[in-house]
């Protein structure tokens, strides 16, 4: 953690100031210490250069088993997270450069690499609530303009605000997509944008089915047995591209259909892992927007991916 990131730090608890107690620096970067709250004394440790503002994963440990097995697939294909930037969130160079940027569920750390290193970010602040937060600081943390936080979003330990905050496939797999747009939504400055991708509820019996499948047979395999089926899956990409049978596959065992092999195995991991799953309509997340503040919301290419301007007051 580089010491001047405690400026716009708080206690997750009770949005204190923090003190900073260090046991080891890294080339001016902290490596082990402590954080500890100036007002209600609370205490978060540093551990391998990352803040650690929770004791445990929670309900995403499968995100973090995910991204650390799957911890080079997408670090390995820039173009192809660039393009996802662009399709599911509406974020290209000219939104990212020089601004302050926060990404909410940064996994492995595929979008921090785009935003910092290839689109050129003032500061990118990533936060994860999973241990994948070791994967990203083993593909990305070195960067000069990159910090990673493992903190739960519904307590974030921040008090400032970003010109950019963005979230990619992440909302939906907490307890409240609603709960947790709000809570990220805060922190967006005032002419800033907020981007986020989410589960459409646009294909029913298939989600239906893949809910069955996740709820009553894969949340019941280990992670080697799940990575096992979903390596097998990905190899089954042709079938499911033939007319009527592949049809009605999508439809009763869906799976990811990215062209990429590597990337179809780690989606359709992450199609069958998560304890949580929640899917939503255009209308509702829009609606989402425009009460918390956002003008000029539109639609991104992809559904469900919206994106607003936060007002002025």
């Amino acid at each position: 953690m580089k010491k001047q990131v405690l400026s716009y730090l708080c206690c997750s608890e009770c949005k204190g100031d923090l003190g900073l107690e260090t046991s080891e620096v890294v080339n001016d970067r902290v490596k082990e210490g402590k954080l500890i709250c100036k007002n209600c004394q609370s205490t978060f440790e540093i551990i391998n250069f990352i803040p650690r503002f929770v004791d445990s994963e929670l309900y995403v440990d499968t995100f973090g088993e995910e991204w650390n097995i799957y911890k080079n697939i997408k670090n390995s294909k820039p173009q192809m997270s660039m393009d996802e930037m662009k399709n599911y969130l509406g974020i290209q160079k000219e939104d990212i450069e020089d601004k302050f940027v926060l990404e909410v569920g940064c996994g492995a750390g595929p979008y921090l690499d785009i935003s910092a290193n290839y689109y050129k970010a003032k500061e990118v602040i990533g936060i994860d609530l999973s241990r994948a937060v070791d994967a990203a600081y083993e593909n990305v943390g070195k960067s000069s303009n990159i910090t990673i936080i493992q903190a739960d979003l519904f307590k974030l330990p921040l008090k400032t605000k970003f010109d950019v905050v963005y979230s990619l496939g992440v909302l939906h797999h907490t307890p409240s997509t609603k709960k947790a747009f709000f809570s990220i939504s805060d922190f967006v400055n005032e002419g800033g944008i907020l981007s986020i991708w989410l589960y459409g509820y646009y294909w029913k019996r298939k989600i239906d089915n893949q809910q069955w499948i996740r709820k009553n047979i894969t949340s019941k395999l280990s992670f080697k047995t799940l990575k096992a089926l979903s390596k097998i899956s990905s190899y089954m990409y042709c079938l499911y591209k033939l007319p009527i049978i592949g049809d009605g596959l999508r439809e009763r065992v869906p799976i990811a259909m990215d062209m990429d092999r590597e990337v179809r195995e780690l989606n359709t991991f992450d199609m069958y892992s998560p304890k949580y799953i929640n899917y939503h309509y255009l209308d509702e997340v829009y609606e989402w927007f425009e009460n918390s503040g956002f003008s000029k919301i539109k639609p991104n290419k992809y559904i469900l991916g919206m994106k607003g301007i936060k007002c002025n007051k």
